[in-house]
């Protein structure tokens, strides 16, 4: 049995939103819808009326996101017309101007709880909704397709004008609710392509320049490094490491080697990756990747239990190619054998282990730092400044506290450690008054009306963690919080200090 989907309302395109009585009051309305379905329950429920309730809230999903586009439309048309108003008045320089509609847009990433670049996207996405694609839009609101679907659209059609998008779009509304998500961007990429192929060839060429290179965190200690570039050259470098592979196999005529080749057991796609990363690195073939560890003490190293023994550990000499930083388990009476790599996550300490030893086994230089936490265990507050060569200690104990962007939801790299009280405003260059952000937030911050204020150091104990206040030009704030110095996901780290005054007050 094949459901009929009713399409009238993508037959005649929504020109403009839907009138809504008060729209003043829309927050409050939608709060209340919020606060209704938070304490829905489906217990009891028919199966049919299962299903009807999961159908009915893909349709509400579908509806909202109109409703979230149209806002996002709206608000960030509002801001970027008065910020070009002012800068035509000679209010603001280029710069204030750029960074103003680098923040409006920080907004609407901050209320959609996403990074940056996900909240452009969105933005890209409510614009050419409401102004090239009204039957998406229609069948968006109307709850028919889903936000995906949608950008799908939105994606395919980018490089068109404005007539030509129009005109996509309306070739689309016959599919928009009955296709799959393939077949919907096949039947929007052919339309592009009739309507206008140099603009597509135009695109591709833009995207020649966004080549580059990325690394994220992948699940059991692994990660991911993508290249993005174009397919002729990608494939090529693919081509080498295959021919590499095969020749491998190939007799040499030297015993040794061949020897060695026949005893290697890894697989084929092993093979290429150790090799893809030895070649990148320029390591020799077997070398192990240099390190620095950061060794997190607590006072525990200070106060050690009974029976508990010190030890030293030192390293002399530097790794020109040192670049994974590894953030060790902490030595006191509870020594947590673990590790973290900022960043990229936690490893078990075996493993943290092992890789310094095959280090220590190799020869290859190693760099130990020690990393003081406070009282509680969780903060870091303090480390180790005698590595030779290196003038960024602070910079580098930032890093370290802070592991990506502290601006909530943006995941992205720390490139800039900022003031979070201005220098001009006498604000302090300290642990206390730094932060790490991406280039991106740290623009963002400039912006007028942004401001930000720490609320705790994390420096003293019993305070709790850094802890810092953003609040946007609307006057919405979101509380930025360095995480614990191991990462979360662990419990609470006990605190022998804490024990042995406890001890001591009660035994007075």
């Amino acid at each position: 049995m094949t459901e009929q989907t009713d399409t009238s309302t993508v037959e005649e395109p929504v020109a403009a939103a839907p009138c809504i009585p008060e729209p003043v009051a829309l927050p409050e309305r939608l709060a209340g819808m919020l606060s209704d379905l938070s304490t829905a329950g489906v217990e009891g429920l028919a199966p049919a009326q299962l299903v009807e309730v999961i159908g009915v809230l893909e349709s509400i999903k579908g509806a909202t996101a109109g409703v979230q586009a149209r806002a996002t439309a709206a608000f960030v048309a509002g801001q970027d017309a008065d910020v070009a108003e002012r800068a035509a008045a000679g209010e603001l320089s280029s710069r204030e101007a750029r960074v103003g509609r680098t923040g409006t847009r920080t907004q609407v990433a901050l209320a959609r709880r996403c990074s940056p670049n996900q909240g452009d996207r969105h933005v890209g996405l409510a614009k050419a909704l409401v102004e090239d694609l009204p039957h998406t839009m229609a069948a968006l609101t109307a709850g028919q397709i889903s936000e995906w679907r949608a950008t799908i659209v939105a994606r395919e059609t980018a490089c068109l004008s404005h007539e030509d998008r129009m005109e996509a779009d309306r070739r689309l509304a016959d599919c928009l609710t009955t296709s799959g998500d393939r077949a919907l961007a096949g039947a929007a990429h052919r339309a592009t392509v009739d309507l206008d192929q140099e603009a597509l060839v135009r695109r591709r060429a833009r995207a020649v320049a966004s080549r580059n290179v990325s690394v994220r965190p992948a699940p059991e200690g692994m990660a991911w490094l993508s290249v993005l570039g174009p397919v002729v050259e990608v494939v090529g470098a693919f081509a080498a490491l295959r021919a590499a592979e095969q020749a491998r196999h190939v007799a040499t005529g030297d015993p040794d080697v061949d020897a060695a080749r026949a005893a290697d057991e890894r697989g084929r796609g092993a093979w290429l990756a150790d090799t893809a990363l030895e070649r990148l690195s320029g390591r020799a073939e077997g070398q192990v990747q240099p390190v620095e560890v950061a060794l997190v003490m607590s006072e525990g190293a200070l106060l050690p239990s009974e029976g508990q023994h010190s030890s030293h550990t030192s390293g002399d000499g530097e790794s020109e190619h040192g670049s994974a930083l590894t953030l060790a388990g902490a030595a006191g009476p509870r020594v947590r054998d673990e590790a973290e790599v900022p960043g990229h996550g936690a490893l078990p300490g075996s493993m943290a282990r092992e890789h310094l030893l095959r280090l220590c086994d190799s020869d290859t230089a190693t760099w130990l730092r020690r990393v003081w936490t406070a009282p509680s265990g969780r903060d870091i507050v303090a480390m180790d400044s005698t590595r030779r060569g290196f003038g960024g200690v602070l910079r580098q104990l930032i890093e370290l506290r802070d592991a990506a962007c502290r601006i909530p939801w943006c995941d992205a790299p720390i490139r800039d450690i900022d003031h979070i009280t201005a220098h001009a405003r006498g604000g302090a260059t300290t642990l206390a008054n730094g932060w790490g952000l991406c280039q991106r937030h740290n623009l963002a911050k400039e912006a007028p009306g942004t401001t930000a204020e720490v609320v705790t150091t994390g420096l003293d104990p019993g305070e709790g963690p850094h802890e810092v206040i953003w609040t946007t030009p609307t006057g919405h704030t979101y509380t930025s919080q360095a995480p614990p110095a191991l990462g979360h996901g662990r419990p609470p780290p006990d605190s022998p200090l804490e024990a042995h005054l406890a001890t001591l007050l009660a035994a007075a």
